[in-house]
């Protein structure tokens, strides 16, 4: 189902919107949130289940609007507003800026290619944004704050409060600042009663000039952010031991080192299970896990009859994966397989969605199965 947003956009030359409102399937923020919420370090739990729930039942191309604010008590909403503005902020970054691979920032410092000296590095004191990202061809280096918002006045205090965050940090490849794209996102709630009637969605996005690096350091970077992204991905859903190999060729510093790392990451990759849709031809093995409202199932298989049940509970489940293949160009860490590879995930399927950089959400139930080794 389609919702609107009213849009701005600075620099407005640059929007990727022509008119005064933008709009984002309920799918694409849902799917989205699974993905954030997976990504997010923290208790992986069904956030994003309950949006659809939770909107005033207005109709498709109607304006995304809560039936009421989120909340009574400023640390109900202030926490809500936060996490449905990643989903959100998210979503739109996906579609309308071509975003697909996303490393999340913490407090601690974030290696890319230790071989390479290629950092995250922060510029300033106080919180950092929520991600480094790039598009599915490996360009499109960007740093991107989301921020979501009750303010009767609109998205601007946001705004300014994301795009100072948005600065705190550079990407460096030996010690020479990489150029990147800064990007703040603000949303605005919207809600049916006991708010603000409209919803607001806000973007500032001008480019950061750095300086010329070598193509090799400038692929590392690219390469370093899909091992992140993957790791960060398949760790919630079983595959703890991948996800912490895939992290270490990001931190390793030596060649014989990286060797060794990738032959361990190399073998757990074998021993992973494979997924495949039932029927589905178009989608390749998949690596990743079934996710419900209740969080991911990790210590148990869902056969067919249970991925049913979960249906027939409204449990909402959903295999999130990655395709194995490309998990295995990012250990090997070639440019240009992983390029290629990525090109090659434009496939469709009626019932599943894929997010351009191998990742794919599938609704299961409803004769829509997922299967293969366990």
């Amino acid at each position: 189902m389609t919702r609107t947003f009213i849009h701005s956009f600075d620099p407005t030359s640059a929007s990727p919107v022509a008119g005064p409102t933008v709009d984002l399937e309920v799918s694409e923020i849902e799917d989205a949130g699974i993905r954030e919420v997976l990504q997010t370090p923290g208790a992986a739990y069904g956030a994003w289940s309950i949006l659809d729930a939770l909107l005033a039942a207005t109709g498709p191309g109607t304006p995304f609007i809560f039936k009421e604010p989120l909340g009574q008590a400023r640390e109900v909403k202030v926490a809500l507003s936060g996490l449905f503005g990643r989903f959100v902020a998210r979503a739109y970054l996906e579609r309308y800026l071509n975003l697909s691979i996303f490393a999340h920032l913490t407090n601690r410092s974030l290696l890319l290619d230790g071989r390479r000296r290629i950092d995250i590095v922060r510029r300033s004191r106080g919180d950092l944004p929520d991600w480094v990202a790039c598009a599915a061809d490996l360009t499109s280096l960007t740093v991107a704050e989301a921020n979501g918002c009750h303010d009767p006045g609109g998205p601007d205090k946001a705004l300014a409060r994301g795009w100072a965050q948005a600065q705190r940090i550079d990407v460096t490849a030996r010690g020479r600042k990489v150029t990147i794209k800064r990007v703040a996102i603000a949303t605005r709630w919207g809600a049916a009663t006991n708010g603000p009637a409209q919803a607001y969605l806000s973007v500032r996005d001008p480019v950061d000039e750095g300086e010329p690096i070598d193509a090799e350091d400038k692929d590392a970077v690219f390469i370093g952010l899909l091992r992140h992204h993957i790791a960060n991905l398949v760790a919630p859903l079983g595959h703890a031991e991948l996800a912490d190999a895939l992290r270490r060729l990001t931190r390793e510093r030596s060649e014989h080192g990286l060797q060794r790392d990738v032959a361990s990451a190399r073998a757990l990759l074998n021993a992973a299970p494979v997924r495949e849709v039932d029927g589905a031809s178009a989608i390749d093995g998949l690596v990743g896990g079934i996710v419900t409202r209740a969080g991911p199932l990790t210590d148990a298989t869902a056969n067919p009859a249970d991925q049913d049940v979960l249906a027939r509970l409204n449990l909402r489940p959903a295999f999130v994966g990655i395709e194995r293949d490309l998990i295995d160009a990012a250990i090997e860490g070639e440019a240009k397989t992983v390029r290629d590879r990525l090109a090659a995930t434009t496939r469709h399927d009626e019932f599943a969605r894929a997010d351009r950089a191998g990742g794919w959400v599938i609704p299961l139930g409803a004769d829509r199965h997922i299967i293969g080794s366990a």
